[in-house]
């Protein structure tokens, strides 16, 4: 016996809805992807892709704005890659200038502070041209750098002052010494450094140190004779011989040949000799004080006659060479 089923019955029931989909309403069809869909990931994703939902407006917006700045930065990389942003960069500089210089915005004056011995001329030559620049564009930093290459420049602030005045904040090196190389004479600071080609009256009280090398080592050969004020006073000249030791050569013409290292007991001694028998320094070409505990003299009249006479100016005592002289 054959079954016969009616088709309109047998929907009613929902037997065959899964093998006749088209037999389903497209509302229903949707529906049921999108819980489908929804049902196979995970919440996360579901509340991404909810809010991606909630708020697609927006995200066409985010969208448009990232493919502008995106095109802007290739417009900008090609423009850089062909030398036109350069161009396009002086142009909006110089058109700013122009503006600035039309508001009143030139620099006009300098104002200097810690100025003592660095020139006016210098200070000038190191700020540059500023006719026709405005105080936005002279390039503060430019000017500082070019201010510290001077060598009485320890440290240098250039700052603007609105509307038209650069300030200008200097610390100079201290000058410590004065050095004699090549029949030229420069100042130096404690450390060596040359600060500015000198003139003798332009330091009086400077002590001068000459020979090659001379500079950086003359802090301490100058500190050793501050220690000794007996001898510093008579001291005319040090010089630096070999690149290893000095010389002293002092206001009687005698030549003091320290050690290396450790003058300062050989400068006691010489103080002591100077102290005790001023005199007797004019009758002496040199005293040898390289060679530890001794020196040696070499008398200005090398002759017998001159060295008895020297020993016998010795030998007597100190009231009765004074009487003499």
């Amino acid at each position: 016996m054959q079954s016969v089923i009616n088709i309109s019955r047998a929907e009613h029931y929902n037997w065959y809805e899964d093998a006749r989909p088209y037999s389903v309403s497209p509302q229903r069809r949707f529906s049921s992807r999108q819980n489908r869909a929804s049902e196979s990931v995970r919440p996360s994703d579901r509340s991404l892709f909810a809010w991606f939902v909630a708020h697609s407006e927006a995200a066409s917006r985010i969208g448009f704005v990232a493919c502008v700045i995106f095109y802007g930065l290739t417009a900008a990389y090609g423009m850089s890659r062909t030398g036109q942003w350069d161009e396009l960069r002086q142009s909006l500089a110089t058109r700013t200038n122009e503006l600035a210089l039309m508001a009143g915005l030139e620099v006009k004056a300098v104002q200097v502070e810690g100025q003592h011995h660095l020139k006016e001329t210098e200070i000038a030559a190191a700020l540059g041209p500023r006719e026709g620049v405005s105080i936005f564009k002279f390039d503060t930093d430019a000017a500082r750098e070019r201010l510290k290459r001077n060598g009485w420049v320890a440290e240098a602030r250039v700052m603007r002052l609105l509307p038209s005045t650069l300030v200008v904040e200097l610390e100079e090196r201290t000058p410590f010494a004065l050095w004699r190389e090549g029949g030229k004479l420069a100042a130096i600071d404690r450390s060596g450094k040359v600060l500015s080609l000198a003139e003798r009256t332009d330091f009086p009280n400077l002590r001068v140190v000459s020979g090659a090398g001379a500079a950086a080592p003359a802090g301490e050969i100058v500190d050793a004779l501050n220690a000794v004020p007996e001898l510093r006073d008579r001291v005319r000249d040090i010089e630096r011989i070999a690149g290893r030791r000095w010389d002293l050569v002092l206001d009687s013409g005698l030549r003091a040949k320290l050690p290396a290292t450790n003058f300062a007991g050989a400068l006691a001694d010489l103080s002591a000799i100077a102290a005790k028998n001023p005199a007797g320094l004019y009758e002496i070409a040199e005293i040898d004080f390289r060679v530890s505990s001794q020196f040696t003299l070499q008398l200005k009249d090398g002759s017998e006659a001159g060295r008895k006479k020297f020993l016998s100016w010795l030998s007597k005592t100190r009231e009765s060479r004074n009487e003499k002289l």
